[in-house]
């Protein structure tokens, strides 16, 4: 027997599925005039945030496969933005480091983006805001105690 959800439990996770797909296009487009895509973005990111970072903490940090990650770094380090050294006791672990370059790149979409986030949410209130936040999170809490994760 297929389990049945409600009309409005359904209007509720459509909503939630077409912002993310109007997130992810208008996201691709802030990248794409920039060169790279939302992963590497992501990656620069924690590289940022986090400093230089082993291959595999990199790949947990994104909830990507290790080989999903290194095909991202190896694109961002033929663009000369992250570089790979080799880990101290284990000549194998990759460590990745961010370059000058790389961080340039970082700040011009971060701008780029936060600009694209103030825009989209000008139109919204301090309690709007405060309410969706808040609406967001507890959906996520939901969604993933739904499954089994904690």
């Amino acid at each position: 027997m297929r389990a049945r959800t409600t009309d409005a439990d359904q209007e509720a996770y459509g909503a939630i599925l077409a912002t993310a797909k109007v997130i992810r296009r208008v996201s691709l487009r802030v990248f794409a005039d920039e060169g790279i895509t939302d992963p590497q973005f992501q990656v620069l990111m924690s590289l940022v945030d986090k400093g230089p970072m082993l291959m595999r903490k990199l790949s947990d940090e994104l909830l990507v496969t290790p080989a999903n990650v290194t095909g991202i770094v190896d694109r961002l380090e033929e663009k000369g933005l992250v570089r790979r050294t080799s880990g101290k006791g284990d000549r194998r672990a990759s460590i990745i480091l961010i370059t000058e370059e790389g961080k340039a790149m970082f700040d011009r979409v971060a701008v780029k983006k936060a600009n694209m986030l103030r825009e989209a949410l000008r139109g919204f209130t301090r309690d709007e805001l405060a309410t969706l936040h808040g609406l967001l999170e507890k959906f996520q809490r939901e969604m993933s105690q739904s499954v089994g994760e904690s």
